[in-house]
């Protein structure tokens, strides 16, 4: 039977011992269990995430990953640490997420030990919100102004002034519209060889990428669409700035909570077979054909340079040779929302809570009040409050969620290697028995047919275009 047992919580009362150190007084209630200390708790909190990490170095070393190959003489090259691109959308989970790489590193370089792994921080931002200037239309320099690149997010001067040893990087939602593994402009606008009169003007290549994905978002047909599209989109461009600089994986700051809400959500989107690889953690080869450089999106590949540089250069091409599966994982995975909370406010302090964008849906400091309209609500949003609630009462039932979803076994799909199996939103392979067949049942072939006739995305100079392929919950989202 489950029990209302909550997350972690400042213990009230009189002060205790810790039941772990019997040396402090207990300041935390840990999932109504156990009442630790602050330093009890610290350590509970990155030995689950050093766990998660140290079973990825383990699958990725055996996977070929980070391998140290032979210079010039037929050597053996000492092995490179494992890099990682941590995503940083500067929310409580994954500020906590790097406060805890930052420290675990801080204590190997005070310990005189070797690196296990060196990471790059890496922040996707929605510049398709940034309003372009009233005046664009008619003058011209009011379209420069358009044409440039919005500015990274002023918060990320913070965090590089309070975490000096991680390199933190911008890169702007616009940029997933230059992968060639991505089709939103196709699918959003299918008829892409009719004439000027039926084209959408937003749809232009001339356009700004800001501006051309602000349009795209919103011919989509409702909020769920949008959200799922910037989520989506935000994942391609982490996976393409991991590939373009040579990173292992790339480390979701995932709780346990927000895993719940992906899993019921991607279900109720129609998306039920990504289940496995959206929420479980492991290889992603789809992602291994990326290219490995994008310096129009201004990723570069000088960010590890130091006195290896030479080394890493020789090593990079070896690396081009057979592309690796690119690792994607969640080291916070077995923990709740309310304890990387917890940990922020009494341990990271004061400054680093501060900073974190508030949670809207919970009692986090300065989150948003009640629900006024459902009318601009995502499934996200829902799931969201409704996992809070569960969370706050019944954590045995988020974590259950999660150990389901973990259990399910990856569909590879049925694409053959060339990328004409494969959905050209998500990126995951197509279930065409299982799509067809379901499509047939909704009565929605008609749709179908007419989606697989429209053009395909434009991808490198001289590529020839091909038919834009959706899974079914892709076209659901796009389509409505």
């Amino acid at each position: 039977m489950t029990t209302p047992r909550g997350p972690a919580t400042a213990a009230a009362g009189n002060p205790r011992p810790c039941n772990r150190c019997k040396e402090r007084d207990a300041a935390i209630d840990l999932r109504g269990a156990e009442k630790v200390c602050e330093s009890c708790f610290a350590y509970y909190v990155t030995t689950k995430a050093v766990k998660r990490l140290e079973v990825l170095q383990r699958e990725a070393t055996a996977a070929g990953r980070g391998k140290p190959g032979k210079n010039d003489s037929g050597q053996n090259r000492k092995r490179r640490p494992q890099r990682y691109l941590l995503a940083l959308s500067c929310g409580p989970s994954s500020t906590a997420l790097l406060h805890v790489l930052t420290e675990n590193a801080r204590q190997q370089r005070q310990k005189q030990r070797a690196a296990r792994f060196e990471y790059v921080v890496v922040h996707v931002y929605d510049d398709s919100l940034v309003s372009p200037p009233a005046s664009s239309s008619t003058t011209g320099a009011a379209t420069d102004d358009v044409t440039a690149a919005p500015s990274e997010p002023p918060i990320l001067a913070t965090y590089r002034a309070l975490f000096p040893s991680a390199p933190v990087l911008a890169v702007p939602l616009s940029a997933a519209l230059s992968l060639p593994a991505v089709a939103l402009e196709a699918a959003v606008f299918p008829d892409a060889s009719s004439t000027p009169s039926n084209l959408p003007p937003t749809s232009s290549s001339t356009l700004p990428p800001s501006t051309r994905l602000a349009n795209l978002l919103a011919h989509l047909p409702s909020a769920t669409s949008r959200a799922d599209a910037r989520r989506l989109l935000t994942r391609h461009v982490l996976a393409a700035a991991a590939v373009a600089r040579r990173c292992d994986a790339v480390l979701l700051g995932h709780s346990a909570t927000s895993l719940a809400e992906l899993t019921l959500g991607e279900a109720a989107r129609g998306r039920g077979g990504a289940v496995p690889w959206l929420v479980g953690d492991g290889p992603f080869s789809s992602f291994s054909s990326f290219p490995p450089s994008s310096a129009e999106c201004g990723w570069g590949r000088d960010l590890f340079a130091g006195d290896d540089e030479k080394n890493d250069d020789e090593e990079d091409k070896e690396e081009r040779g057979d592309p690796e599966p690119l690792f994607v994982y969640s080291p916070l995975r077995e923990l709740f929302r309310g304890e990387l909370r917890t940990y922020l406010t009494r341990v990271a302090g004061p400054a680093v809570a501060d900073l974190c964008l508030p949670h809207p849906h919970s009692s986090w400091p300065g989150a948003a009040g009640a629900v006024v309209s459902h009318r601009d609500q995502s499934i996200d949003d829902v799931l969201s409050r409704y996992f809070g609630e569960v969370e706050a009462s019944y954590p045995s039932v988020v974590a259950n969620v999660v150990r389901t979803a973990g259990k399910l076994l990856r569909h590879q799909g049925d694409d053959d290697g060339d990328g004409d199996k494969v959905c050209g939103l998500c990126g995951l392979g197509l279930d065409e028995l299982g799509d067809e067949r379901w499509r047939g049942e909704i009565g929605d072939e008609t749709r179908r047919d007419e989606a697989g006739t429209g053009a395909g995305a434009e991808g490198a100079e001289g590529r020839e275009k091909k038919p834009v392929r959706l899974c079914y919950g892709c076209e659901r989202s796009l389509r409505g």
